[in-house]
């Protein structure tokens, strides 16, 4: 298959993605190893595997999602990022593959499989047991990878032919939509929340969603600006498209804050206890000052900054603070799921350092190598003309 030529700034970036990828899954290797030997707790391993994964699985699940709200809703700003969103979406095969640690692990994590006497867990035991669990993840791979494959090929087709009815691309992106958003709900369910099975929200799946699309549209500011100093890419990524990138960042930020706030109001005012004691777990023992960063570094500090105009069409503030959002992303993460094991007090393992290091290099490395696959800017759409105006 024919590859394009990128910058040599994105390549060397590639590499160094990889190199520090594969340091982070020897060291996570070594835990392992460590884990079996007895010279460290075994599962953690896989609650830190975990937690690497739901961090990392955000950029390509968030990739498909804005490409499909891309075709429904056209603009420039979804047309100069197209093919970032193409090559982010073709990892999630890959993904799947990495997935199968959490399934080897599952007795590690998830108490469900071990609590057979509790009331609650026998009455949901229909849907939480290994092999529905299992038949699930399945689907959920199979569905995401399908839709990113239709779409990479549509847009191949439109290329090298000619051939792609825009009316054909929004088809598949609504029906694509819908199944993108109960699937990713389910799975938010399945892999994150029935790690405390006593605990549900209905809203836990669209928080994911929604922090899924901040890190994705952070990413894309980071790969704009590696991008953005050659040609084609130097032609779309004006300011204006930064500064969109920007107020979408802003706009789902806001989103993710809005609904995680929205949990916590209605969980905290009906005072049940089956639901409050999530909150309370993550609440003390240091917790606590995670959540606070959160709130002010997660939501405000973005907020604060990206009210501004001139700020969001500075690349040099927005870059940076698109990779801090990125960071608070995992800094979320962290505090969804770690103290579901350690309800004791605030608990930060080496290995919760090395595996997301580790899968996020290598998922970098796999986005970029996709990148190389098609053009920078998409061929032959009958939107092309019409978008520089958009500006």
């Amino acid at each position: 298959m024919r590859e394009f030529n990128l910058p040599a700034n994105v390549l060397n970036f590639r590499r160094n993605a990889l190199a520090l990828g594969a340091l982070g899954l020897i060291v996570g290797v070594i835990g392992l190893g460590l884990g079996f030997a007895g010279i460290v707790p075994l599962e953690q391993f896989f609650q830190s595997y975990l937690f690497g994964y739901v961090f990392v699985l955000q950029f390509p699940l968030g990739c498909l999602g804005l490409l499909m709200i891309h075709h429904l809703a056209g603009g420039r700003w979804g047309f100069t990022i197209r093919r970032l969103l193409e090559a982010g979406a073709m990892t999630l095969p890959v993904m799947g593959l990495l997935f199968i640690p959490v399934l080897l692990g599952m007795n590690f994590l998830y108490e469900w499989l071990h609590e057979l006497e509790d009331p609650l867990i026998q009455h949901k035991a229909p849907y939480l047991n290994m092999p529905f669990f299992i038949i699930r993840a399945i689907l959920y791979f199979i569905i995401w990878s399908g839709l990113a494959y239709l779409l990479n090929q549509m847009s191949r087709r439109q290329d090298e032919t000619g051939e792609g009815n825009v009316a054909r691309f929004k088809a598949l992106s609504a029906g694509g939509i819908i199944l993108f958003m109960l699937t990713v709900t389910f799975a938010a369910y399945d892999w994150m929340m029935s790690l405390q099975p006593h605990w549900f929200s209905s809203i836990y799946g669209v928080i994911y969603a929604g922090g899924s699309a901040a890190a994705t549209i952070a990413l894309m500011l980071i790969t704009g600006r590696l991008l953005h100093r050659q040609k084609p890419m130097s032609d779309w990524f004006t300011l204006d498209i930064f500064n969109d990138l920007a107020n979408f960042l802003l706009a789902f930020v806001s989103f993710w804050a809005y609904v995680s706030f929205s949990q916590f109001l209605i969980i905290w005012a009906a005072n049940l206890p089956e639901e409050i004691t999530w909150y309370i777990y993550r609440s003390q023992g240091g917790w606590q000052y995670q959540a606070i960063a959160l709130i002010f570094l997660h939501f405000g500090l973005p907020f604060l900054l990206l009210l501004s105009r001139a700020i969001k069409r500075n690349i040099n503030i927005t870059v940076p603070l698109a990779a801090w959002v990125i960071f608070m992303r995992a800094v979320d993460w962290h505090w969804h799921i770690m103290p579901a094991f350690y309800h004791e007090g605030f608990h930060l393992h080496w290995l919760d350092l090395a595996l997301p290091v580790g899968l996020g290099g290598l998922w970098m490395w796999l986005y970029i190598t996709q990148l190389r696959q098609k053009p920078l800017i998409a061929q032959h759409d009958p939107r092309f003309q019409e978008v520089p105006a958009h500006g």
